[in-house]
Formats: C-alpha cells, sequence, structure tokens
C-alpha cells in the first residue's frame, strides 16, 4: 500500500515538473488600451457599462509606433491629416475590460469585403511591421466580441466595423475642431482650448489623451474617446480607467477628462516629426553650404572689367 502511494505522487510530481506553461496568445496586446491583465473569463458574465469609440490621431500614432521600437516602420492613411478610427471598446466604469470575451472567435476578414474600402481608408494600421488587417483582428478578438454578447447592432463583424465608420461620419473630431475653435494640425494648443471645441461640439464629457515624448519632453494629441451607453446613445466619458479628470483653472468647464498635461502646450502635428539621425544629417548638410569656398576670377575685356564667380 505504502509503495502503490508512493508511485502514485511520484507520478503526480512528474506530470507538474514538466507540464507544459499555460501559454497566452494576448500576453503582447497593446498595453494602452483599456485592457485587463487576466483574459481567463470564459465562465463570467462579461459585463460592461460604456462603450468608448476611439479615434487616434494617425501622425501622432505613427510617430508613437517608430519611437516605441527600432525596427518599428509606420505608414499614414492618404490624406494623412485626417483622423481615423482605432476602436469600440466596451468598459466598465472604475475598472479595465472586459476583453477577449469569446475564446473560440476567429477574425474571417471576408465578411468585411462589403465595407474593406472605407476600413482601409478610415480604420488604418499605422504599424507597417504588422499584416494591414492585423488591427482589425486585434479589436474584433479583443473588443468586438465582448460587444457582440450584450449589444445586437454589434454582434457580427459587419456590424462592429461598420458602427464604427458610421460613428466616424457622425462625430469626426475633425468636424469638431473646425466647427469650434477653427482648431488646425501644426500648432500648439491648451488643453482647455482643445477641451472647450469638443465639449461644444459633442455636448458631452470626453476623454483627450496625449502621447509623451520623452527625449523632447514634449506632448502630443494622440486619441480622442467619445462615449456611447448600451443604446448607442451618446453618455459622457467618466470612470475611464487612465483618463481621470483633472481640474483645469480659469476654464468654463473646471475639469476634463485627460491624461495630458494641463500646465504644458500639446502639440498637433501636421507631420512625423522627423528621427534624429535625419535631423543630423540635414545639419551637416547645411553646415557643407555654409562651408562652400568661392574663387573670384577678374577678367579683362575691351577695357571693362568683368567679373566671375567659380564655386570651388
Amino acid at each position: 500500500m505504502k509503495l502503490s502511494i508512493r508511485i502514485i505522487c511520484a507520478l503526480l510530481f512528474v506530470q507538474l515538473c514538466f507540464a507544459a506553461p499555460n501559454s497566452n496568445r494576448y500576453d503582447d496586446e497593446d498595453s494602452r488600451e483599456n485592457s485587463i491583465a487576466d483574459v481567463e473569463q470564459d465562465t463570467q458574465v462579461h459585463q460592461f457599462d460604456l462603450l468608448i469609440f476611439t479615434q487616434r490621431w494617425p501622425i501622432t500614432a505613427c510617430y508613437e509606433w517608430r519611437e516605441t521600437g527600432k525596427e518599428h516602420i509606420c505608414g499614414l492613411p492618404t490624406p494623412a491629416t485626417v483622423w481615423t478610427i482605432h476602436g469600440i471598446w466596451p468598459t466598465k466604469l472604475n475598472t479595465i475590460g472586459p476583453a477577449f470575451c469569446n475564446k473560440s472567435a476567429i477574425f474571417d476578414v471576408s465578411q468585411l469585403s462589403p465595407i474593406e474600402p472605407q476600413l482601409e481608408a478610415h480604420w488604418v494600421n499605422v504599424e507597417k511591421n504588422k499584416p494591414d488587417d492585423s488591427l482589425w483582428e486585434h479589436e474584433w478578438l479583443k473588443h468586438g466580441t465582448c460587444a457582440a454578447e450584450a449589444i445586437e447592432q454589434l454582434n457580427t463583424e459587419a456590424k462592429y466595423f461598420g458602427q464604427g465608420l458610421s460613428w466616424l461620419e457622425q462625430h469626426s473630431v475633425s468636424a469638431a475642431f473646425a466647427t469650434n475653435g477653427d482648431i488646425k494640425p501644426g500648432f500648439n494648443y491648451s488643453l482647455p482650448t482643445l477641451n472647450k471645441a469638443l465639449y461644444d461640439y459633442y455636448g458631452k464629457n470626453v476623454a483627450i489623451e496625449c502621447f509623451f515624448d520623452r527625449k523632447t519632453h514634449q506632448q502630443f494629441l494622440n486619441e480622442v474617446r467619445i462615449c456611447f451607453d448600451k443604446q448607442l446613445q451618446s453618455a459622457d466619458c467618466d470612470g475611464i480607467v487612465g483618463l481621470e479628470r483633472i481640474a483645469l483653472p480659469n476654464s468654463r468647464v473646471g475639469t476634463v477628462i485627460s491624461n495630458c498635461n494641463a500646465a504644458k502646450p500639446i502639440f498637433y502635428p501636421d507631420a512625423v516629426p522627423k528621427k534624429q539621425e535625419e535631423e543630423e544629417e540635414e545639419k551637416e548638410i547645411s553646415q557643407s553650404d555654409r562651408d562652400v569656398v568661392y574663387e573670384t576670377v577678374y577678367e579683362i575685356s575691351d577695357g571693362k572689367t568683368e567679373i566671375e564667380v567659380i564655386l570651388v
């Protein structure tokens, strides 16, 4: 009896030691999105309160992608100066997630064939190191599968992505900035100025997200997040983790939902900033232009002096 118990214990010990680790295919997902650390929720009810419709400024998104990896290559839509879609994210107030609600779900890009040209123009993947449809796959598996559980209007790939296109047409940040404040790319703006333009246009509290460049200590306008309830009606974006309400002194609104530094200007770029090595090359070329030597040759012709300048 004792021998059999020892054998069983030994076998269990071997199984524990040599069991394959529990790998997670979502380990490397974008940590900046509203997400959850533990995606093993198959037996839970995936409750949420809001849908966050996130528009991104592709120039900033491109710059951020390029700066976060030496091998990262970014690409822009044509034209580049248009707000594009990042995703529709079901979110529980004052927490994060849910995400990856259906582990058996697959992404079938063929379901998007009727709207694929529009997606290519308006739901753009700036991360050119990845397949063109990788952003769509990521958004559907991580966020779309959660929206599909609770909202009939979003329960298929075609509906989920089609709703994003519809919301972009109705609630474009480009339109908000053009209508209120005439805010244009290429300039710095204060957080109250941006917030006022958006609040006046949408009539709701939206969230403004900045990207901070550690090299230049500059902050770039990156994303604007608009919220909807489960009936797809506009709602305030309170309760988004990571984008808290901050005070705006001397502002009519008083507070804003943001991660931006309200004491510093926010740059709304009109082009992707150049890499450091590109700037150094331009400086070298400029210096070489200043170092050009000119040789003056005098010629006498018919009693008149003619001057010819020769570049050497």
